[in-house]
């Protein structure tokens, strides 16, 4: 056996053996091969544009990493200021977490690529640059996020398709016999969008406390439709959080996890673009374009982002459990 000062000898000998590498230039032609992208990328960009459709400037570092997360939160409380002469908060969200842990005892992360800190600025009369705004943001995202929703502004497009089955349990008497003679049976297939609204169904983003299918707004049938099935749902429009007896609206608190992702057939999910949280004190719609921002805190959801059953519609989603101790999962 090797005592120790003989394997101090021996280490330093292998070290006089070893090779020495030299950084040297690299030419034009060998450059000219390599690809990759960079760590940091950095744009400056002319897109945004303000409540006067002026075009305001914004600066976008976006980094290149791929993140699994899981965050535990007693309070999430996002611009608490008076507004339009009312206390509250922009956002509040109590016992707000990302990611779970499931029946295993296994941590299912929430998964985050490319994440990205984007900052607009307005240019007043003197050319000098303010600072009115900024978003973080994830340019792809996927898993579970909880919490008990109080208020929320923002955007989010609520994906509701299943079977009618909970519809036509939720009607009784004449209602339900319009609805089977439209040919709506358990097994048919209906799909409907909801968003954040007012309690009498007018669309709402801003410390909206309901979610729920807009006035004017008719369920599709994808499916086990009967013949009069599709004029039936053409004059079923949602109106004033009904429609045949049926609410169309719900207290958004209800849904304590909603899974982010594009949900694939197999009911697996995968990232979906389009998720971000941003900070303004001036309207503006951030690039590319088509997601307007209110003035204060403001949560986007991305389209397709979450989906519901008639049932969990109704009754609401159950929390996941999201600590190893928890006092919010019976």
């Amino acid at each position: 056996m090797l005592n120790t000062f003989s394997k101090t000898i021996l280490f330093l000998m292998c070290l006089t053996s070893m090779a020495y590498a030299q950084l040297v230039p690299i030419d034009e032609q060998e450059l000219s091969n390599m690809t990759g992208q960079a760590f940091i990328n950095v744009d400056r960009l002319e897109t945004a544009r303000n409540s006067s459709n002026q075009t305001i400037d914004t600066t976008k570092i976006t980094l290149g990493l791929d993140i699994k997360t899981s965050v535990n939160a007693d309070l999430l409380d996002l611009g608490n200021y008076e507004r339009d002469g009312l206390a509250g908060s922009d956002i509040r969200i109590n016992d707000f977490a990302l990611g779970k842990i499931d029946s295993n005892g296994a941590i299912i992360p929430f998964e985050i690529s490319d994440p990205f800190i984007e900052l607009a600025f307005d240019t007043d009369a003197s050319g000098r640059e303010n600072l009115i705004g900024l978003r973080l943001g994830f340019g792809g995202a996927k898993g579970a996020l909880s919490g008990n929703i109080e208020s929320l502004t923002g955007k989010i497009n609520i994906e509701i398709f299943g079977e009618a089955a909970p519809i036509r349990a939720s009607t009784t008497g004449f209602n339900r016999f319009l609805l089977g003679f439209a040919g709506i049976s358990d097994t048919t297939k209906l799909r409907a969008g909801a968003e954040l609204v007012q309690t009498d169904g007018v669309a709402n983003p801003v410390r909206a406390t309901t979610v729920g299918i807009p006035n004017g707004d008719n369920l599709d049938c994808e499916s086990g439709c009967g013949i009069l099935t599709g004029v039936a749902l053409n004059l079923l429009g949602s109106n004033n959080c009904n429609v045949l007896g049926i609410a169309t609206c719900f207290p958004i608190d209800i849904y304590r996890t909603l899974e982010i992702g594009n949900k694939q057939s197999n009911g697996s999910f995968t990232q979906a673009p389009g998720l971000f949280l941003s900070f303004l004190s001036e309207k503006i719609t951030w690039e590319p374009g088509t997601q307007q921002a209110e003035t204060g805190a403001f949560l986007n959801v991305p389209n397709g982002g979450l989906e519901v059953d008639f049932q969990q519609t109704f009754n609401g989603t159950e929390r996941v459990r999201t600590k190893y101790v928890d006092a919010y999962y019976d």
